[in-house]
């Protein structure tokens, strides 16, 4: 697969929000989406999703623009948690799943069902027959992650993943993302930047709703051993406040 953005723009009235982002990315890469609250990075995962539509500029999947409505089969190729996962709370995980294998006319989709569960909810085997409404922030985010890849999607657009996850959860997703990789292109955004390093192979950088860098991890950090919040305080300095007296915070009573 390769995904090409044009010159993509996206504009609410007077503002733009995103500001001619252009890039080419191919399957096996694993594209971190960085930058502040605000950036813009939201929004271009909606636009990636055709939950928006731009501006200005295309997207361009294998050599054939998108245009305003994605086609089904394009729509297929993806699998996307974007914002938060909608879920049907009224079934059981293995339910939800099941539904979501019919909609893609996934046959025989148990086992695969079964597995990835199993994988992503070490507490799987107690919680099997309850409720998604029963479920914990952290287990629903595994189970909206699992919908995500159970059609096996050549474009994994995840938007925040490790949100409500705890450090053995982000461990397990961030495991199978990595064996996951080398058959899809997948965009990630997270606020914490030590899984970012663990999964991403190459860095989008979005500051101030323009593109401050693209290209490769090793690029960005420029073949040292550098952490990567250094090297993105480096790129974007944040606008000077002014300085404010909180010494009264720390002040003994």
């Amino acid at each position: 697969m390769e995904l090409t953005l044009q010159n993509l723009t996206k504009s609410f009235g007077p503002k733009t929000v995103l500001r001619d982002v252009s890039l080419t990315a191919h399957t096996g890469y694993c594209v971190g989406v960085l930058g502040r609250n605000g950036a813009g990075k939201s929004t271009l995962f909606n636009l990636l999703t055709n939950a928006l539509l731009p501006s200005k500029g295309a997207i361009v999947l294998d050599g054939e623009p998108l245009g305003e409505t994605f086609p089904v089969a394009a729509k297929r190729r993806m699998g996307a948690l974007v914002n938060q996962g909608y879920l049907v709370e009224q079934l059981t995980a293995e339910e939800y799943l099941q539904f979501v294998a019919r909609i893609y006319g996934l046959p025989a989709a148990q086992a695969h069902i079964d597995s990835l569960l199993a994988h992503l909810l070490e507490e799987y085997d107690s919680v099997r027959t309850k409720r998604l409404s029963s479920f914990s922030t952290g287990m629903k985010q595994r189970v909206a992650i699992a919908s995500c890849l159970l059609h096996r999607p050549e474009l994994l657009i995840l938007d925040e993943p490790f949100n409500g996850l705890d450090v053995f959860a982000a461990e397990r997703v961030l495991s199978l993302l990595n064996s996951y990789r080398p058959q899809a292109l997948t965009f990630v955004s997270s606020h914490n930047l030590a899984h970012i390093e663990k999964v991403a192979t190459h860095l989008l950088v979005i500051d101030d709703s323009e593109v401050k860098y693209w290209g490769s991890m090793e690029d960005f950090l420029q073949g040292q051993r550098a952490f990567l919040g250094d090297a993105l305080l480096q790129l974007i300095h944040p606008a000077a406040q002014t300085a404010q007296d909180l010494t009264w915070l720390t002040t003994q009573r």
